[in-house]
């Protein structure tokens, strides 16, 4: 469902990360993804906060993970993504999905609107599709390196946020990881570019790799510090959980330049 000229250019960015990935090719990717370090963030509570939420669907109900690769695992949601895979149910593009107005039930779209040019425009086609009362999910990045997949455009303030999603009842805005997950994405990255011979690949996957491995167990202070009032300033990434309102008119105000919105624009 995605048009000809969205897929060619699609498929040129996914082959340009590709091309570029800072990954050792004699290695097979299996091989490389258990020899990875753990993600440098950690949401403590996922699992609770997550399967409260799907407690809760509605089995005759519609669900979408925008950007989902299988990670959620209901019967009710759909994985709706710009790349064809296992777990993927529907190819599309979120800022035109193929579902009409106040049709779907809710909506999970998790780390996904870094990568996206104009997520004011995916929010504004959530709104659109949600049934009033419908939810919205997210988890979006504030304190984090840069990662192309296959791009890398914004990171979000709580008050980026909150204009983000101005459309919606806000029923959650809170850290999902904390000081701790982005002290260590920098570090790892940091140690890895000033060691020696870095400019080559193998040397800077491997010290990275090394480095984080060596900090991950740091991310335990974590259980402390997200409880702080200020945590928020260094949060690594937050979640937020809204409701479209119930009268059906209210539409959210759509910034004619999302770069005025958007903190922290890389």
């Amino acid at each position: 469902m995605l048009s000809q000229d969205r897929k060619n250019q699609l498929d040129f960015e996914i082959k340009s990360w590709n091309n570029n990935e800072l990954l050792p090719h004699f290695l097979s990717y299996q091989t490389i993804q258990r020899l990875k370090a753990p993600a440098p963030f950690k949401w403590f509570g996922r699992e609770k906060i997550l399967n409260a939420l799907l407690s809760s669907l509605d089995p005759e109900g519609l669900y979408l993970n925008i950007g989902g690769t299988g990670e959620i695992k209901h019967d009710s949601v759909f994985n709706l993504n710009i790349m064809n895979g296992h777990d993927i149910h529907l190819v599309a593009d979120g800022e035109k999905m193929p579902f009409p107005d106040n049709s779907v039930d809710g909506i999970f779209i998790l780390l996904v609107l870094e990568h996206v040019p104009d997520p004011a425009s995916i929010c504004s086609e959530i709104h659109r599709v949600l049934k009033p009362g419908g939810f919205v999910f997210a988890t979006l990045p504030f304190m984090q390196v840069l990662h192309a997949h296959p791009k890398d455009y914004y990171r979000f303030t709580p008050d980026g946020i909150r204009k983000l999603f101005q459309g919606f009842i806000e029923k959650k805005l809170e850290i999902a990881s904390g000081p701790t997950g982005s002290l260590i994405w920098i570090l790892k990255e940091y140690f890895a570019l000033l060691f020696p011979f870095s400019n080559y690949d193998i040397i800077y996957v491997s010290v990275r790799e090394i480095t984080g491995w060596i900090l991950y167990p740091l991310i335990l202070l974590d259980l402390y510090l997200n409880r702080k009032k200020r945590a928020e300033k260094m949060a690594s990434y937050l979640y937020y959980h809204g409701l479209k309102k119930s009268d059906t008119n209210s539409t959210p105000l759509r910034p004619s330049s999302y770069e005025g919105q958007a903190n922290g624009h890389e």
